[in-house]
């Protein structure tokens, strides 16, 4: 008998399952082209049940994904499961019911070992399937209970979403195991694969997925050349093949960064050209050390458009749950983020940059410089996170490519911004312009919000607040400075990207935008906007003044900002200040290119050895590009003051006395370090602000030249008009203090004063205070005391009440603060009687005591004779009218109490009698 993966599934248990009515009948998370939804979507879905003889409301009822949180998803009201009836619900996370598709707020995940929960109204599980691992299902393939409401589940190749569960198919066989792990390995290796008794082992090594007439496993396989093994477990007439089992064997072969392996049926046929096609097939990832951090099975599909017509071309991969393999790629690719889950990549080689069959002098290097210049600089931009890669191809190298985050993507807006499809309104403009996300609402919102810019005045406080309000006109000015800097001339009638969410729990609630291509930059490339000047002498303002490119207003809307808006169109001039004195200078920008560069420069020897060219040729590019920046640093900073009306530039030096006081905020920009210099401009107003570190204040500000400091040098918000060169110091001071005396009257142990955040046991105690600082403080009393006021010697206090347990004050001066209490009054109340009879009401004999020391405490109950029916030590303690486990009888009762006043010290010896009435 063959083993398989799982033969049955039996869910919580039968009769649980079979009294509950209403059960999880059938569920479909493998779904790609089978049930269609009301959207013309193939989403996940389940089946409930009904195998009663009467009808089951279920409006209030719970589903959810989660075990732990099966309270996730509400039936909505009116449903109604007929006496043997059906209802499909679609796991698509729209959370809403049209025409008949119920659409739940959650999906479906075979990797994640997701659950179909059903509960009852108060979150009592009702029926239960998990996706173990035994339980996943391949494309197409359903889980279902082997007959409509049956107590055993079968494995399906034909789903049946609203209709009788029948033709339950085999199991799986199990997969094969192949030794060794997949890696990198400095001679030939011998491949053992292992299976289930009595099944044949096939498999392939050219990249297909095995069949039953693939090569039949006899013997270790000999492996002397880099190649991918692909095997699966096959069975007889009717029986399962299993999953396939995917690993590449690199033969001495040598990289010095990440590693991707692919393979697939059609996958060389995609990167030879054939752009129609949409193959699956695995996909490897390996780290820079050789070692597999992890492996999916998904979809593969064109990436690029001018770039597809090169022999060396890029693709999105999208891995696929669906297929029972994994979810995503699950590994922090990307060494600028903490992101470590990616179901979409962009894998792309260099696009219009590649080298060797760009146009021009490529560098393979320029659109992930640009994005990855953008990312270290933290502009308001969403960028495609870089990494550079080296690609196999069923097994045949493929030469350098960029693994890339994919920006215009779902999963990436709602990491990073908590706003998931159904929030998101995006916009792409590539020739045309469509709504990626949003439908036709996305372009009539920003139709609305740009035709609202340009038919209001800017100036205005309260049209401009709105435009605030929707509008990241920074990250527009940003995306401007970017590309303009760059001298891209493949932008906004191409390439341009700008999205917002909508989710009003989730960031990135105004429209913003996004980087594309960027490899028409620095001289390089087509030029598709049709930019003034594509050389390193292009002005800054060639990017404002041109004329709508694309008809989607960008630019009209920045030009009209910076014409009406004083304080828009000094962010905007100190924006590109700022950034040349950053990240836009040559002392940046140089040697970050320089890091880019020697990340693949270990692997184009590779590169040109399966492409074309030469290692120097692309190192004369690379110079090139260099030289461009290089030349731009200086260019720019003419354009400055021909575009701005500006004077200058003049070197400027920002330092911070003493060093560790604070720091300074310059426009748009906050150094790290000091002191900080730059090249500033006469004919703007350069914004300073002062940020005191802890322990200081704000003293002054000095300049050494002619330049004034306006409104004065004791202010801390000020702007300086540069009209010479200069040095600025930002002067901090450790403020006066003054000291504060705590004190509680009397002094007694216990007493708690908290000031300022600080607790005060001790007293008197002394607090040193900033001058002028606001502080809250509060009293606890000790055991026995009460809290009567406050007395504040010098400085006021609020609220304007002494007895409050809390209060404010400013401190102005020195000053004596104290606490008043009042010591609590000694008593003792014995009652003369009580009923132990279990209705809760009076069932103790408990004396009621105040301030007696706990530690002397000492109460004792005598029957008639004098015998002890009762002692305690704890005055919470009382007699329940027992003794030796059993009630006592009715009567009267004698008791001695012992205490002392734990303020006074007086001892206390009382003697009564209590009555036990039932």
């Amino acid at each position: 008998m063959r083993v398989r993966s799982l033969c049955s599934f039996l869910l919580l248990s039968t009769a649980a399952t079979l009294n509950a009515q209403v059960v999880v009948n059938e569920v479909c998370a493998s779904n790609m082209n089978g049930y269609a939804d009301n959207y013309g979507e193939y989403e996940d879905w389940f089946e409930l049940y009904n195998p009663g003889a009467a009808a089951v409301d279920i409006s209030g009822w719970w589903l959810s994904n989660r075990a732990g949180n099966p309270m996730k998803w509400q039936v909505p009201a009116g449903m109604v499961i007929p006496a043997g009836g059906r209802q499909v619900f679609i796991c698509s996370k729209r959370n809403e019911t049209v025409g008949g598709f119920v659409h739940t707020s959650f999906n479906l995940n075979q990797a994640e070992s997701d659950h179909v929960r059903l509960s009852n109204p108060a979150g009592d599980p009702v029926d239960d399937f998990e996706f173990t691992p035994g339980m996943r299902t391949k494309l197409g393939h359903s889980r279902g209970r082997t007959t409509d409401g049956a107590a055993t589940w079968s494995l399906f190749n034909n789903p049946t979403p609203n209709a009788a569960n029948a033709g339950a198919s085999p199991e799986y066989l199990v997969r094969p195991v192949l030794t060794p792990a997949a890696g990198f390995y400095g001679g030939a290796q011998n491949v053992t694969i292992t299976g289930p008794a009595g099944a044949t082992i096939r498999y392939t090594t050219n990249g297909s997925e095995p069949t039953a007439t693939s090569t039949a496993y006899a013997g270790p396989i000999a492996v002397n050349a880099t190649t991918v093994i692909r095997a699966a477990c096959f069975g007889g007439a009717g029986e399962q093949p299993s999953f396939t089992e995917t690993n590449t064997y690199f033969i001495n072969a040598a990289h010095t960064v990440a590693v991707l392996s692919i393979a697939g049926d059609q996958v060389d046929d995609l990167l030879d050209g054939n752009g129609f096609i949409q193959p699956f097939g695995s996909f490897e990832y390996f780290g820079e050390d050789g070692q597999l951090r992890d492996e999916a099975v998904g979809e593969f599909n064109e990436h690029g458009q001018d770039s597809w017509a090169y022999d060396q071309r890029g693709f999105d991969y999208i891995a696929r749950d669906q297929t029972g393999y994994n979810d995503a790629i699950h590994y922090p690719i990307f060494r600028t983020k903490d992101r470590d889950k990616f179901q979409r990549l962009i894998i792309k080689a260099a696009a219009g940059d590649n080298f060797n069959f760009g146009p021009g002098q490529p560098a393979h290097i320029r659109d992930a410089y640009v994005q990855a210049l953008s990312q270290t600089g933290d502009l308001r931009l969403d960028e495609r996170s870089y990494e550079p890669a080296v690609l196999y191809v069923n097994g045949q190298y493929w030469g350098v490519y960029d693994m890339r985050e994919k920006v215009d993507d779902h999963d990436y807006t709602r990491y990073y911004y908590d706003q998931d499809e159904f929030n998101i309104q995006m916009l792409k403009t590539w020739g045309g312009t469509w709504s990626e996300y949003g439908g036709a609402q996305a372009q009539t919102d920003w139709n609305d919000l740009r035709n609202y810019i340009m038919s209001n005045d800017m100036g205005d406080a309260t049209a401009f607040a709105y435009v605030d309000g929707q509008f990241n006109w920074k990250s527009l000015i940003d995306y401007f400075c970017l590309n303009s800097y760059t001298v891209c001339a493949d932008w906004l009638n191409w390439n341009t990207g700008w999205w917002r969410g909508r989710d009003l729990e989730g960031d990135h609630k105004k429209w913003g935008y996004i980087l594309w291509d960027m490899d028409a930059t620095f001289g390089h490339y087509t030029n598709f906007t049709g930019i003034p000047n594509q050389t390193p002498t292009a002005d800054p303002c060639d990017a404002e003044e041109l004329p709508n490119p694309g008809g989607q207003g960008h630019t009209l809307i920045l030009e009209k900002l910076i014409a009406e808006n004083e304080m828009v169109h000094d962010y905007y001039v100190n924006r590109y200040i700022d950034l040349g004195n950053t990240l836009f200078s040559c002392d940046h920008m140089i040697p970050f290119l320089d890091s880019l560069v020697a990340l693949i420069a270990p692997e184009m020897p590779g590169q040109v050895a399966r492409w074309g060219g030469s290692v120097a040729e692309w190192e004369a590019n690379v110079q090139v590009m260099r030289d461009f920046i290089e030349e731009r640093c200086v260019a720019f900073e003419e354009g400055m003051v021909d575009c701005y009306d500006l004077e200058g530039p003049y070197d400027v030096v920002f330092n911070v006395d003493p060093p560790l006081g604070g720091q300074i905020v310059i426009n748009s920009l906050q150094p790290e370090s000091y002191p900080f210099s730059g090249e500033y401009y006469g004919g703007i107003n350069t914004n300073l602000a002062p940020i005191p570190n802890e322990g200081y204040r704000f003293s002054h500000w000095e300049v050494f030249s002619t330049n004034t400091i306006l409104p004065s040098t004791t202010d801390s918000l000020v702007h300086i008009d540069f009209l010479t060169a200069d040095s600025v110091v930002a002067h901090f001071e450790e403020p006066i203090r003054y000291e504060v005396v705590l004190d509680v009257d009397p002094r007694v142990e216990g007493a708690e004063i908290t000031f300022d955040g600080v607790l005060y046991t001790d007293f008197p105690a002394t607090a040193s205070v900033p001058q002028n600082t606001e502080v809250e403080f509060r009293i606890k009393a000790p055991l026995y005391y009460d809290f009567l006021y406050w007395t504040v010697a010098q400085n006021g206090y609020t609220p304007d009440d002494s007895s409050m347990v809390m209060l404010n004050t400013v401190i102005a001066g020195p000053d004596t603060i104290v606490a008043h209490l009042r010591p609590q009054e000694y008593v003792y109340y014995v009652p003369t009687a009580f009923t132990p009879n279990g209705d809760g009401i009076n069932d103790h004999f408990l004396p009621i005591a105040n301030v007696i020391d706990l530690d002397t405490y000492d109460l004792r109950i005598y029957d008639r004779w004098g015998r002890d029916l009762y002692a305690t030590t704890d005055p919470s303690m009382g007699w329940d009218g027992t003794a030796g486990g059993s009630n006592v009888p009715l009567g009267v009762y004698a008791y001695r109490a012992y205490a002392i006043d734990a303020i006074k010290g007086d001892v206390y010896e009382i003697r009564g009698h209590v009555t036990v009435v039932r």
